[in-house]
């Protein structure tokens, strides 16, 4: 083989591996989410075509592609029962990808699978849009594009630090007009890159129905649920109830939610006591159709949102992103909202042959009791009298869960003493209902922002009397610190506690609030950047909110003025690469100086490499091939970086000693 085709065959090899570099860059975050054998499949042909490329193999004829390629389709389906779904979907690029490779002939060839490379980093974002897969996919984005800079050249390739410095240069100069289009372009609501999740899929958080265990389950979890920043006043921890499903079927032992078809507009402020607070809410994802809110919402930013007759905040459909919004909430734990008769009556219906002890403890309490906030006050009484505690792993409870709960263990969750009080209301005559949702929160410091965590879950009863509904949270008679210090503080004491050592530490905790704090503004400006956000920031900025054909103008036109201004620094690239030469040239003229001479003012190039063999046998050979190097570039066609970078390299390396004295 002549000496041009040994290069051009070197060449071949060195892209055929920049080609798979690229689909390892992009299949890498897929890896601990695929089945396996996919991974390890495009693993063994990436390596082969690499291997296949160094010693001049054939590449496999198409009677052997295509039943490998079909075998393998049918794995994915046969594998996730279907081809449907981002798991199916990333495991079937992954296939595709590796096949694509094993045909890699030409410079077309080899772009294509640099492309798929794209496609797999940022089909990450289907699955996964934490702040980590951010950092991940700017580190991806520079391999690929150092890779398709590799692929399409035609002349020796780049050192790799000089390639990835090219990948990044190019991103650089790409991101302002992504931040631009970011901002500018027409929102659609909620992220256009989320995928719809079943309740399958993991989302942990509340549901519409509980029994005793549920909550105690959520309380070991420090996952978020949502963020909150209040705009102004910020209400006291013991007076954070943000609420969730409201629960008014009682079957025994388990609360559901019931069909809320009706919509009703929000509570007059008159009506709702208390002080007023405005605030916006991150929510994470849930996969439900209802909206956390403080207490009594009474105002509110989401798009075809209403208030049920429970006072219930619902979207018209589930959403399983991130959601940002604003709210106005009332939260003095007294709504004068009447229900119709028909939900009063409902609000007292007991399933027949249930909790015996309980009903006859009802009516006892009851006959000495005319008023109902009289009667109330003493079931209050009975729970709080000290014979009851606070326990995260109470015994399991009979078909008669609350007789258990009051003549047995006497001991439980939230749930449970909400779920006692509520049954004994109704026993009394007196209409209640169990509200699910979050209690307290923790501010961070860092961000002036409070999270609320599963650890908050909580549940507590809305009894309805003298005219209104009445929070009621039985919880506070029986573990007072649960409302006024909070889960971590009531935990502190149960066998739990050793899980959460890790929060007493303040070190590690003062940590954990400043990563969180990146990740509310990540959340807040990146994944929950919807038309509200744009509209925001569009007034922030001293723009008034245009329409979205104006935005789709302000768009075209910054993107026209982004490249523009582009154009114009990149016209200056070549003269900054000459530069990059010079210098280089100045270096080695310095390091001679100090050893021979001096180069005169008016003295040529080659006039001075001349006088320094003549002076310096020892140092001709190196000296005049530097100097070769350097009249190429310095007055030859454009300068190539490559070549440019050789020179820099080579002349940083040349160390030449003086010449020995004479004797």
């Amino acid at each position: 083989m002549n000496r041009p085709a040994a290069a051009r065959h070197a060449m071949d090899r060195r892209q055929v591996a920049w080609a798979a570099a690229a689909m390892v860059f992009g299949g890498a975050p897929h890896l601990f989410m695929v089945t396996p054998w996919v991974p390890l499949l495009v693993l063994a042909i990436a390596l082969w075509r690499i291997l296949a490329a160094a010693r001049g193999w054939r590449l496999p004829s198409l009677w052997i592609r295509v039943p490998v390629t079909v075998l393998a389709f049918l794995g994915v389906a046969l594998t996730y029962r279907g081809v449907a779904g981002v798991d199916a979907g990333s495991a079937l690029l992954l296939v595709m990808a590796g096949m694509k490779l094993l045909e890699t002939r030409t410079e077309r060839d080899r772009i294509v699978v640099v492309l798929i490379g794209y496609f797999l980093l940022f089909a990450v974002l289907l699955r996964e849009q934490a702040i980590w897969s951010f950092a991940w996919l700017v580190v991806g984005t520079i391999g690929i594009t150092a890779a398709l800079a590799q692929t399409v050249r035609h002349e020796r390739l780049l050192p790799v630090p000089a390639a990835a410095v090219l990948a990044a240069r190019l991103l650089l100069q790409a991101l302002p007009l992504a931040a631009l289009l970011f901002v500018l372009f027409p929102r659609i609501p909620g992220p256009f890159w989320a995928m719809p999740e079943t309740r399958s899929a993991g989302i942990s958080g509340l549901d519409d129905q509980i029994e005793p265990g549920d909550i105690a389950e959520l309380s070991l979890s420090d996952a978020v649920a949502f963020r909150v920043r209040f705009e102004g006043a910020v209400p006291p921890a013991e007076a954070l109830y943000w609420r969730g499903p409201v629960l008014e079927r009682f079957d025994g032992r388990r609360w559901l939610a019931l069909p809320d078809a009706t919509r009703e507009s929000a509570p007059d402020r008159t009506r709702v006591p208390g002080p007023i607070y405005g605030y916006q809410l991150v929510l994470e994802p849930q996969g439900q159709r209802w909206l956390l809110a403080l207490e009594t919402p009474l105002a509110w930013s989401v798009p075809h949102a209403a208030l049920g007759r429970s006072l219930q905040l619902q979207s018209a459909e589930p959403f399983a992103e991130r959601l940002s919004y604003r709210a106005r909430s009332a939260s003095g734990g007294v709504t004068r909202v009447e229900p119709p008769p028909e939900v009063l009556a409902y609000n007292l219906r007991l399933p027949a042959g249930r909790n015996p002890r309980t009903l006859e403890l009802a009516a006892k309490l009851r006959s000495d009791s005319t008023a109902a906030r009289t009667y109330l006050a003493r079931v209050l009484q009975f729970l709080g009298s000290g014979t009851f505690s606070y326990s995260l792993t109470p015994p399991p409870l009979g078909v008669h869960s609350v007789d258990d709960l009051l003549f047995g263990s006497r001991q439980g969750f939230c749930e449970h003493y909400a779920s006692a009080f509520a049954v004994l209301a109704r026993a009394g005559g007196i209409p209640a209902r169990v509200v699910v949702g979050y209690q307290g929160g923790e501010r961070n410091p860092f961000g002036d922002y409070w999270i609320v965590r599963q650890a908050n879950a909580h549940a507590w009863v809305e009894a309805w009397f003298d005219g209104a509904w009445r929070r009621i949270d039985p919880t506070s008679v029986v573990a007072p610190g649960r409302i006024a210090s909070g889960i971590e503080a009531t935990l502190a004491a149960t066998p739990v506690a050793a899980e959460r050592l890790w929060r007493a530490n303040a070190f590690i905790n003062r940590m954990v609030l400043s990563w969180d704090a990146v990740n509310a503004v990540w959340d807040r400006w990146v994944l929950a950047f919807g038309p509200e956000m744009q509209a925001d920031l569009l007034l922030a900025l001293g723009f008034e909110v245009p329409r979205v054909t104006q935005l789709t103008g302000l768009a075209i036109a910054g993107t026209i003025g982004c490249m523009l201004v582009m154009g114009l620094l990149l016209r200056q690239a070549p003269r900054r690469r000459r530069d990059v030469v010079a210098l280089a040239y100045a270096s080695l003229c310095g390091k001679l100086a100090g050893i021979v001479r001096a180069r005169l003012p008016a003295e040529t190039a080659s006039h001075y490499a001349a006088a320094i063999a003549s002076a310096r046998p020892d140092l001709a050979g190196e000296v005049d091939a530097l100097t070769a190097l350097y009249l190429e570039l310095r007055y030859g066609a454009p300068a190539d970086p490559a070549r440019a970078h050789e020179l820099a390299t080579r002349v940083r390396r040349f160390r030449p000693r003086a010449a020995p004295a004479r004797r």
